[in-house]
């Protein structure tokens, strides 16, 4: 069974998915790793180049391609679950006893100084700072409701709070 991270930008995703395929002895993928493996580029680049519309087109094959290999432990993009026809990837997984997905969960504030002067992402929005927060905050956290078997929230860093959850969630 796959373990899906989802959260926001700077919500642990890729930190504590590590951490958990380690001590879950299974191995790690980072679906923003795969998607530019379908794209042919960063996300930064895709935005530029083709527009956001292109990355998440991409973001939906590779999980597809992820959901249909062996039980790992996948930090999804950030707008994973809002990209295309992934929500239904993610639920029929669910449905299917394929995966349990976990919701990273952290304060703006937090979110925004861990992720918030990275270059290597792509703005979403015209706003600034925790405007953008705060913006896709409000059209992403529905989708990752409706998703979540379980909510953690990594504002503190409490890595073994994290683990618990992904032990029990996996039975």
């Amino acid at each position: 069974m796959h373990l899906l991270l989802m959260g926001l930008r700077g919500s642990g995703k890729t930190t504590l998915g590590r951490l958990a395929s380690e001590s879950l002895s299974r191995s790690f993928v980072d679906l923003d790793d795969r998607t530019t493996e379908v794209c042919g580029m960063d996300a930064r680049t895709c935005f530029a180049e083709h527009g956001e519309e292109a990355w998440r087109a991409a973001e939906t094959t590779a999980l597809k391609n992820v959901l249909a290999e062996s039980a790992s432990v996948v930090a999804l993009g950030g707008g994973t679950p809002i990209a295309p026809g992934a929500e239904e990837l993610i639920q029929r997984a669910r449905d299917d006893g394929r995966a349990r997905v976990l919701w990273l969960d952290a304060t703006d504030e937090v979110l925004l100084a861990r992720a918030g002067s990275d270059p290597a992402r792509p703005a979403l929005t015209a706003l600034s700072g925790a405007a953008e927060v705060s913006a896709i905050r409000s059209l992403r956290d529905p989708v990752f409701a409706r998703l979540a078997d379980a909510r953690v929230d990594t504002a503190e860093g409490d890595l073994d709070q994290v683990l618990t959850v992904v032990r029990q969630l996996l039975g």
